[in-house]
């Protein structure tokens, strides 16, 4: 590698995400920083709108629907009659024994990738995909779960096919689970021990799931979020935009809340947490703006703004709805706020790493543990709030609470120093171990 242009292939799970964007901007960022000379391929999506592609050196990899992984099992029944009723219950069944089955009975590098050419209709094995790189980093995020098995499916083979290959793979800033599927817990802990490094955003599920999966204890390791490698925007603009929505420095509150198919919880808390935002509003005196992560449609959060918007009846509320809005400028946007409440992880992480108070409420299993971990990383039960479990005058108080902590804000601050500063010292050896 050292006599030739090393290829790197980054895959991430962003689509329409400006926290999962925020990830693989900074992950990218840093990559040349290190590897200046390195090509680097960043899998591509029609919803991935990035700075990066701007940056020398950096190639846009096709687009990821076009190279879906077709499971070894899939197309067993395809000629059976009516099977095409049952075609997506088969598709997950399919995905799992394709799983358990990978290293087993066939290599990862067999199967088939669909619709790899734009120009054509052929597939390639996997292995002959992977055969143009020279290592894999795979950006960090919550993918790692089987709420996500597509993506759980298209990472685990990716993976396996290069360590066949006997090529270097890191992961960053992984969250692990959470898992309803056994097998599928199983067969990611095997996946995991044949990456050369894994590191984790949190010290609780994600690092005893390493430690139960027997990686070795020197290739996984707690380093934060992929988000801290990504500044924010200029000042100017921060405060440009804030001022578009009559919002000054130190002077509002920040809001978010999602509803999805993986956060179908948060419908049923809608009146409470307006009643919340309500009485919050009005204690501190201060408008509560409600700032977007997922843009999808599928779980935009300024769709779920809006209609939590109308429940708010005294507090002054604004949702920021603009095309404009970029990692770098929400992350500075959250870093101006007094405090921040919402359900979104890099909702709260943009504004924690900056030192502003965050409190994540979560319902379910799957923010559960992203709420957690945040608590775990930053060393403070009270940044989770259940609202399953707490009344809306509970929440109030313990909301004002934490705001109005000055010691804690002052601990916060030096944390978010810290945290950074980990996060690049890890990064850097890990690259350098590996990639270079």
């Amino acid at each position: 590698m050292a006599n030739k242009k090393m290829k790197l292939l980054v895959d991430h799970g962003a689509y329409g995400n400006l926290g999962d964007t925020a990830m693989i901007e900074g992950v990218v960022l840093r990559l040349k920083s290190i590897l200046p000379e390195a090509e680097i391929f960043v899998v591509d999506s029609q919803s991935l709108k990035t700075v990066i592609w701007d940056f020398p050196g950096v190639f846009r990899q096709k687009e990821y629907n076009e190279y879906i992984v077709k499971s070894f099992f899939m197309n067993i029944f395809a000629g059976v009659p009516f099977f095409r009723r049952y075609r997506n219950c088969w598709r997950k069944v399919s995905r799992k024994i394709t799983l358990w089955s990978l290293g087993r009975f066939f290599p990862a590098g067999s199967l088939s990738i669909a619709n790899y050419s734009k120009t054509e209709n052929k597939s390639i094995k996997l292995s002959e995909f992977c055969e143009q790189f020279d290592a894999l980093h795979i950006v960090g995020g919550g993918n790692l779960t089987d709420t996500f098995l597509e993506e759980l499916f298209k990472k685990s083979c990716l993976l396996l096919t290069f360590a066949e290959q006997d090529k270097p793979i890191v992961l960053t800033g992984q969250q692990i689970g959470p898992f309803k599927s056994n097998i599928l817990k199983k067969a990611l802990c095997r996946v995991l021990r044949k990456s050369n490094f894994v590191g984790l955003r949190e010290p609780i599920d994600s690092l005893s799931f390493c430690q139960k999966a027997h990686i070795d204890a020197k290739q996984f390791e707690v380093m934060g979020d992929d988000s801290f490698g990504l500044s924010p925007a200029d000042d100017e603009l921060i405060l440009n935009l804030l001022d578009q929505y009559g919002l000054k420095e130190n002077e509002f509150l920040a809001f978010n809340v999602r509803i999805a198919f993986y956060a179908l919880e948060q419908k049923r808390h809608l009146q409470q947490i307006a009643v919340i935002l309500d009485k919050i509003g009005i204690y501190f005196q201060m408008p509560i703006v409600i700032v977007p992560i997922a843009l999808n449609p599928g779980d935009s959060d300024i769709v779920s703004g809006k209609e939590l918007a109308k429940l708010v009846r005294s507090a002054q509320i604004l949702v920021m709805e603009n095309n404009n809005l970029t990692p770098g400028l929400v992350k500075g946007i959250l870093g101006k706020a007094f405090g921040v409440v919402g359900v979104s992880y890099h909702f709260c992480t943009f504004a924690l790493s900056q030192g502003v108070p965050a409190v994540c409420i979560h319902d379910g299993d799957y923010y559960l543990q992203k709420a957690r971990g945040l608590c775990g990383f930053w060393k403070d039960g009270r940044l989770a709030l259940p609202l399953n479990e707490t009344s809306t005058n509970q929440a109030v108080n313990h909301i004002v609470q934490l705001f109005e902590d000055g010691v804690f804000r002052e601990k916060l601050s030096l944390e978010a120093k810290k945290s950074k500063e980990l996060w690049y010292n890890i990064f850097d050896k890990q690259v350098k171990s590996y990639f270079s």
